[in-house]
Formats: structure tokens, C-alpha cells, sequence
């Protein structure tokens, strides 16, 4: 085995592989969507050496693909339209004990 080999194998030619790719990232992309190919690299490797850092990475992901919806998720009673300048507001009756 070469030297050249062993070094290109090795944990610092990955650092630099990964530096050399988020130069070129940072030059090359013009305000892509998503995350760069560096930094997901940079947290994969961050990931394999600090043990908090790949559930982090999980929780990050799921996150990502969970819907934010607006609202309380109760039915709706109550509505505000702003453009108009109106609400309608509708109270439940109460109920009385029998």
C-alpha cells in the first residue's frame, strides 16, 4: 500500500474532503433548498464520534417530515375574517345538571 493510499483513507483527508466540498458549495449553489451535501457530511461525521449527536440527528429528520398545521384542532365555533372586518363568535349552551 501507497502512502498516498493510506492517507486518502484516512479520518483528516475526510476533514479535508469535507472542508474542500462546503468551499465549493458556498461558491457554487445560488439559494438551493435543503441542506448542503458538507454539512450533512460534517454531522454524519460529528455523529460518529459524539454520542448525543445521532439521536439529535433523528429527532431533526422527523421533524422535518411532520406537518405544522395552524389552529387548535378543535371544531370549528369562531371565525375572524380580518379583510372584512367581521367575527362571528358562537358560545355552546351550558348544560344543566338533571
Amino acid at each position: 500500500m501507497s502512502l498516498g493510499f493510506l492517507f486518502a483513507m484516512s479520518l483528516p483527508a475526510l476533514v479535508a474532503a469535507l472542508f474542500l466540498l462546503a468551499v465549493v458549495e458556498r461558491f457554487v449553489r445560488n439559494k438551493k433548498k435543503g441542506t448542503p451535501m458538507a454539512t450533512a457530511g460534517i454531522g454524519e461525521l460529528g455523529a460518529t464520534f459524539e454520542a448525543g449527536k445521532r439521536d439529535e440527528l433523528e429527532y431533526r429528520k422527523e421533524e422535518r417530515q411532520l406537518r405544522d398545521d395552524e389552529g387548535d384542532h378543535a371544531p370549528p365555533r369562531s371565525r375572524v375574517d380580518l379583510d372584512g372586518g367581521t367575527a362571528v363568535l358562537k358560545v355552546p349552551a351550558q348544560r344543566r345538571p338533571s
